[in-house]
């Protein structure tokens, strides 16, 4: 059995260096004995506590100079600590009133959808009011709503369609699509955990995406990046207006282009991005030319994925507020306003740290200030739109 004074005789070291940290003295006194007058103690709360006043006895007594210099320092450094904390709080108060004055504008906004705008689509959508409250971007309880509206259903699928569509599949499911479709699904948003295998979503944008590729259109068939493309709609809208809307959106001219492998007709939107690219971005347009990055290393990538891969997810969603409202052309607009915002860093990078670069864009990306920079980029070429270019150049 180990004996305290055995303790005390084996490392007399160990027990004086112990109760040199738990005994202190003040002007002689001993600031554990319980009878000492509290009146000469110095009585230090908080951390201030851990900030010794006076050195050690061990130590030789400050001077009154050096006793006043330091205390000088240390009451400089308390008042920047305080000065620093007052600004720290002042910041989360300014940031707390912030988020509610953007939540009563959500509610606002959302309100003003649901009872004034959604009633009355086709009336109010192309007029200036609800233009600008479009840009600013969809409240999320509505956004899968307004899309469906957004979206001309030139198609004219249905439901009964798509249930046809699945009980076709349903008998095909050894189609060696079928597994390029899982693989790219389950690799479709990881960090959201929702499309990956087990995950709530994995299933329902398969049957989706299989009953579109090998149903629905097996000329087109499976093409990488629509899963993304799926995935967006199917986190926004249920598994049947999903289908509807993504059949609708792959036969737009541009990404029928795309999606069909239409070199032809990709070279002409390329083209247009060019000629707009050389207009609003004249010095980053050279250095691309110099360093040899054409348009067809990032611009279509963004089309394929229309930007869900290059980009934070509540970015890409506003970015198809937009797509919805504006067509084709603002997807171009979007890619010059990324490389609007990005010009500075875009003009310091080689080919391979540029192509790099914006095939991922860093992932604290600002949606007001891309917004911002897309609102500066200019469409149109003198009295020429976008879509009278791709007229012209078809």
């Amino acid at each position: 059995m180990f004996d305290k004074s055995d303790g005390e005789k084996s490392f007399p070291a160990v027990t004086n260096f112990m109760k040199s940290l738990f005994t202190r003295k003040s002007n002689g006194v001993n600031i554990d004995n319980p009878t000492t007058s509290s009146r000469s103690v110095d009585k230090i709360g908080g951390s201030l506590a851990l900030i010794q006043h006076s050195r050690p006895p061990n130590l030789p007594a400050k001077d009154r100079n050096e006793e006043n210099s330091h205390r000088k320092q240390h009451d400089a450094i308390i008042q920047e600590i305080k000065r620093r904390e007052i600004i720290e709080e002042q910041n989360k108060e300014k940031k707390r009133l912030e988020r509610l004055k953007e939540e009563e504008i959500l509610a606002a906004d959302l309100k003003l959808w649901t009872n004034y705008v959604i009633p009355n689509f086709d009336n109010l959508k192309n007029t200036k009011e609800i233009q600008n409250l479009w840009w600013k971007g969809l409240p999320t309880a509505i956004r899968g709503h307004i899309w469906k509206l957004g979206i001309s259903n030139n198609l004219n699928l249905n439901s009964k369609i798509y249930d046809e569509c699945l009980n076709k599949m349903a008998n095909n499911d050894t189609n060696e699509i079928l597994t390029a479709i899982k693989l790219d699904v389950s690799r479709t948003f990881p960090t959201l955990c929702v499309f990956q295998h087990g995950g709530p979503l994995f299933e329902s944008l398969n049957k989706i995406l299989a009953a579109y590729c090998i149903i629905y259109n097996p000329e087109i068939g499976y093409v990488q990046g629509m899963s993304f493309i799926g995935a967006i709609l199917n986190l926004n809208m249920e598994p049947c207006d999903v289908f509807i809307c993504f059949a609708n959106l792959l036969n737009n001219p541009c990404h029928k282009a795309a999606f069909t492998l239409n070199q032809n007709k990709m070279n002409i939107y390329y083209k247009i991005f060019s000629d707009l690219f050389s207009i609003n971005l004249p010095r980053l347009y050279l250095h691309f030319i110099t360093t040899g990055l054409t348009p067809d290393f990032y611009l279509l990538e963004w089309l394929y994925t229309i930007y869900a891969k290059a980009m934070p997810l509540d970015v890409v969603c506003r970015i198809w507020d937009l797509f919805i409202r504006d067509g084709d052309e603002f997807l171009f607009r979007t890619a010059l306003g990324v490389l609007n915002l990005y010009q500075e860093k875009l003009l310091l990078m080689d080919f391979v740290r540029s192509a790099q670069f914006l095939i991922k864009l860093p992932n604290d990306l600002d949606s007001n200030a891309l917004f911002d920079s897309i609102h500066r980029i200019n469409i149109n070429i003198g009295d020429f739109t976008f879509q009278q270019m791709v007229l012209n150049n078809s």
